[in-house]
């Protein structure tokens, strides 16, 4: 590449940063050929454009891979940008990790130029069960200009269990540990850098959301199951990369910690709602969406021990 070029490069990818706003953030360099790009923690909202959680790029031989399509068609097309400006490849692939709003909203963008996506089954079957109502939301908090061309697209390749994929022989697995925390949680792990994109399944300084599997106890065993990878450096849905050891084990003493307390209150024949005003968990309130998701973590794992008890009581 010449002087000239790799001057105009940059330059493009300075303008995209700045017209960003506090959306897309930078991108940080973890190893050769691996990148995130670090989203807000906290929730939707005009000032970050709906930029919430991470996403990544692995670059191959064969062009980039994009983990995550971010929170709109805008979003989707700058994470474009930005990977093929950091790379200097084409995208070539975007594998989404669970059906989170913020990690397939811009999927369209992907979609529109022949890239192809990539989720579990059980996402896909998410998507179109209930995102439409997560975009009808999304319209409403950031605007019809935010949000214009957004729409929801199928992935095109659809995967039941663990797999890898290789383009131009860089392998990465797409490791599906169960449902967790929902029904088709993938985590993307780089094998030749041993860095992992967890979604999702590992939150930093942002409370874990229960969500359509509805309890901890399959998240906690699909964390224990991550916790034996051949991990180097974990990438958290939301917040910094770090050693995998600390980010899962925070992961996880939450959600044992509203496992003990929700059941403490129900073996007390206390009801869903004094468990709800009394399971605040006072240790987590500094992070990010304590006050949006506590209350409904409480009411799923509430429910979802009371059904037990119910079950085991029936035999």
């Amino acid at each position: 590449m010449t002087a000239g070029r790799t001057a105009v490069r940059w330059w493009v990818l300075l303008w995209l940063l700045a017209c960003c706003g506090s959306g897309i953030a930078g991108v940080q360099r973890l190893a050769a050929g691996v990148y995130v790009v670090q989203g807000s923690v906290g929730g939707v909202e005009a000032s970050n454009r709906g930029a919430i959680g991470n996403s990544g790029f692995i670059a191959t031989p064969a062009g980039t891979v994009v983990v995550n399509t971010g929170g709109s068609y805008r979003l989707g097309r700058e994470l474009l940008a930005l990977a093929q400006q950091t790379t200097g490849q084409p995208v070539v692939a975007a594998v989404i990790t669970q059906a989170r709003p913020e990690f397939l909203m811009g999927a369209a963008a992907f979609t529109d130029r022949g890239i192809e996506v990539i989720a579990h089954a059980d996402t896909a079957r998410l998507i179109a069960q209930r995102c439409h109502v997560c975009l009808r939301r999304l319209q409403q908090t950031l605007g019809d200009d935010e949000m214009a061309g957004t729409r929801l697209v199928e992935p095109g390749r659809r995967i039941l269990g663990s797999e890898s994929i290789a383009p131009g022989g860089r392998r990465i697995a797409l490791l599906h540990l169960g449902a967790a925390q929902t029904q088709g949680d993938l985590v993307v792990i780089d094998e030749d850098s041993g860095i992992a994109f967890a979604g999702a399944l590992v939150t930093r300084g942002r409370i874990p959301e229960l969500d359509t599997v509805g309890h901890a106890a399959p998240w906690r065993r699909a964390l224990a199951s991550l916790a034996t990878q051949r991990v180097r450096l974990l990438v958290p849905g939301y917040g910094a990369p770090g050693p995998p050891s600390p980010l899962i084990e925070a992961t996880d003493r939450y959600l044992g910690q509203l496992e003990r307390e929700v059941q403490a209150k129900l073996d007390a024949g206390e009801g869903l709602q004094a468990a709800q005003d009394e399971v605040v968990m006072r240790d987590w309130r500094g992070w990010a969406q304590h006050g949006a998701f506590q209350r409904r973590n409480v009411q799923l794992q509430y429910l979802a021990a009371e059904a037990a008890w119910a079950a085991g009581g029936a035999k």
